[in-house]
Parts: structure tokens; C-alpha cells; sequence
């Protein structure tokens, strides 16, 4: 195998790893926020803002995971 070839099969080999690295990749899901009856649950819950901020980053991570 000359040098020509060696780097030809270096290139097809990378070329072939990040096909299968794209494809392995997981896809993007969308972000979910919360909705207008979260947020009158969270208000009729929370007692004070720093609760509400707390349930609501619960809640969040709760959709988006």
C-alpha cells in the first residue's frame, strides 16, 4: 500500500466514523413549557415566589427529561 492509498482509506475510515457518530447522536427534542393551568396549580400551591420558582423548575425538568 503506497501513501496515496494509506490516505485514502484514512479518509473513507474518519468519513465512515462520523456517519455512525451523526447517527448515534440523539435527536433534539423540542422544549415543553409550562402551561397556563401549570401556572394558575403553581400560583394556588406556592405560598411565596421562591417556592413557585422551585416547583416550577420541578416541573420543568420533569417535561423536558
Amino acid at each position: 500500500m503506497n501513501q496515496n492509498e494509506f490516505n485514502d482509506a484514512e479518509r473513507e475510515s474518519k468519513l465512515r466514523m462520523q456517519v455512525i457518530y451523526e447517527g448515534a447522536k440523539k435527536p433534539k427534542r423540542e422544549w415543553v413549557d409550562l402551561t397556563e393551568d401549570d401556572l394558575k396549580t403553581l400560583n394556588k400551591i406556592a405560598k411565596n415566589k421562591a417556592i413557585a420558582i422551585i416547583l416550577a423548575e420541578a416541573l420543568l425538568r420533569e417535561k423536558n427529561t
